[in-house]
């Protein structure tokens, strides 16, 4: 299992990111993402994760994910092809129908309805991968390519795995079973609620022709650590305090998320682990402080590196 940081860059400026993103490499994280929305008060993803992978060595490179609307697919394979070229393959390409419909229209994106906007992103998969692999000739309803050639190549054959985010089983999951390498489909689940998605995803796999299991699982887990149980306490009470809620409310609302000390959350990731999660994407509620990346970082982290090294 492999670990990144969730970063919502709004109200941030570049620097911060920097430091956390170097903190992260150091303490052996494995990733780090941002997301991609134009009205975001902060950088933009993908300009600011390309200058963030020449600050760093080791770290993977994720947006979380690119709005499929915002761009053609060809330049978004463009893009990845580069970055993955200069990092030696650090990059796994998160890809959405778009999350904002009131983000777009602010800056007069259009907008189609989600049906369209899914079909749309399934042709777009489809074109990178194409030019990925050299490039060809595509007749898609959205997109279309006359003898176009894929330059430059990227490093990882086959071109950066592709995680599609998004939520919903009528369009988004059927395409997810269709075209993804990885999925990101839901916030704090329960390992019961991972059982059910597997089986939901495996269903429709097999209806694509594709092998069960063919999709990897990623999990978004909201993260509260401390060193005992009155330091969880007061991180609680604090992020209570923000959201305008009793402590009490918020306990039951983070009933499945990554609560608790560093041994209690070792414990709780191995149970993810054992439902098949290939990447945990960590939402610390404290950035851009650093402390819960840190402790983390140094008392959770090393668990698992353990099992890779093994």
């Amino acid at each position: 299992m492999r670990f990144a940081l969730r970063v919502h860059q709004g109200g941030w400026q570049f620097a911060q990111l920097r430091a956390c993103w170097q903190e992260a490499e150091r303490l052996g994280y494995d990733g780090a993402s941002l997301n991609d929305l134009l009205g975001v008060d902060g950088p933009e993803c993908w300009t600011a994760l390309t200058a963030l992978a020449a600050a760093t060595e080791r770290l993977v490179s994720i947006p979380l994910v690119l709005s499929a609307p915002y761009r053609h697919p060809a330049l978004v394979a463009k893009m990845a092809a580069t970055l993955d070229q200069a990092t030696g393959g650090r990059v796994l390409l998160g890809l959405g129908a778009g999350g904002s419909g009131s983000d777009a229209r602010a800056f007069g994106v259009p907008w189609a309805p989600l049906r369209a906007r899914v079909e749309a992103l399934e042709e777009a998969v489809d074109v990178m991968r194409l030019l990925w692999a050299g490039g060809g000739t595509y007749a898609g309803q959205h997109y279309q390519l006359a003898d176009a050639k894929g330059s430059p190549q990227p490093a990882q054959e086959g071109g950066p795995p592709i995680l599609i985010g998004g939520h919903g089983s009528r369009y988004l999951l059927p395409a997810v079973a269709r075209k993804a390498d990885l999925c990101n489909i839901g916030f704090d689940l329960d390992v019961a609620g991972w059982g059910r998605q597997r089986a939901l995803l495996d269903g429709l796999a097999r209806e694509a022709g594709r092998e069960p299991g063919a999709v990897g699982l990623t999990h978004n887990a909201t993260v509260l650590v401390a060193e005992d149980e009155r330091g969880v306490d007061a991180a609680v009470a604090r992020l209570a305090l923000a959201r305008g809620r009793t402590p009490e409310e918020l306990r039951a609302r983070l009933g499945s998320a990554v609560v608790g000390t560093p041994a209690q959350i070792i414990e709780r990731l191995r149970a993810l682990e054992g439902a098949g999660i290939a990447w945990v994407f960590l939402v610390f509620p404290e950035l851009p402080s650093l402390d819960g990346v840190r402790l983390f970082g140094e008392a959770v982290l090393p668990a698992f590196a353990e099992d890779d090294a093994a």
